[in-house]
């Protein structure tokens, strides 16, 4: 009997790089496997291959709807409970590459949605559901820009520390239901949808970020679905409302600047407006 038999699982974002690599990582210990993704064919080919991979696992199941929606998280919580759920994982989340000067209300708040509002969904309908079972892990997914300045990611870094600070109120509330609520915070890791493949393709701009790290390599989505495998199981039974960094030692040095990125994204007209205080056209 693996560690998490017999334990439903909810994924959000489950078809993504972060989102399928941790998904695998539970399906291999036993857990059954919910998938929440927008959009249907991504999360059923998802779902097949980590199946067909781990074929002595449950299946891995999937609903299709917003992590952003109450609605469609509800939903998502109520089938992976059809496994009593103990574990949740939130890994939807996103970035804009804008100066602060660049950065308007309504990118701010879409990212405040993306990032954080998507989390609570999973945090209050997935604590609802672990209560009636005693107790469970729900773990979220940071990033390195919520624990430092991150120049030109102003909306992310503002998002994500406001998600790290969440993770530490519903931990501290939510402990005496049994539920933890911990977080990773990953750090340069590329994936088909992320801005990191902007800097890993790019030689000079991946140098700049490495030598931030005192392990100078590119993170893999196996590094993180690692560590949340670990913030999801029984190893971690004494451990709650921690944000866990995922990203080689960067923590341990500063953010590195990516205004090199920003221009390649938003052109050298509007970076240098930016810089010297001037408001978009």
């Amino acid at each position: 009997m693996s560690t998490l038999t017999g334990q439903g699982a909810l994924v959000t974002g489950g078809a993504g790089g972060f989102g399928a690599a941790c998904a695998r990582a539970l399906a291999a210990d036993g857990a059954a496997v919910v998938l929440l993704g927008r959009t249907e064919s991504t999360l059923r080919a998802t779902a097949e291959r980590i199946t067909a991979e781990l074929p002595d696992a449950p299946a891995v199941r999937w609903v299709a709807g917003d992590a952003e929606s109450e609605v469609d998280v509800r939903k998502a919580v109520a089938v992976a409970d059809e496994t009593p759920l103990r574990i949740a994982v939130a890994t939807v989340g996103g970035s804009t590459v804008a100066p602060v000067m660049a950065l308007d209300q309504r990118t701010l708040e879409h990212d405040f949605r993306r990032n954080v509002v998507s989390a609570l969904h999973v945090i209050r309908h997935g604590a609802a559901a672990m209560a009636r079972h005693g107790g469970g892990s729900i773990v979220c997914t940071s990033s390195s820009a919520g624990g430092c300045s991150f120049p030109f990611l102003p909306s992310y870094s503002v998002a994500k520390a406001a998600l790290e600070a969440l993770v530490r109120v519903s931990a501290d509330e939510l402990g005496a239901l049994g539920v933890r609520v911990n977080a990773v915070r990953p750090g340069l890791v590329p994936t088909a949808a992320s801005k990191p493949g902007l800097l890993v393709a790019d030689a000079e701009q991946r140098a700049v970020v490495l030598r931030e790290k005192p392990l100078a390599r590119v993170g893999t989505v196996e590094d993180i679905a690692a560590a949340v495998r670990h913030l999801a199981g029984p190893e971690s039974s004494w451990t709650t409302g921690v944000t866990l960094p995922v990203e080689g030692g960067s923590h341990l040095r500063r953010a590195p600047s990516l205004e090199k990125l920003a221009r390649s994204v938003l052109g050298d007209e509007a970076i240098d407006r930016a810089l010297t205080g001037l408001l978009p056209e």
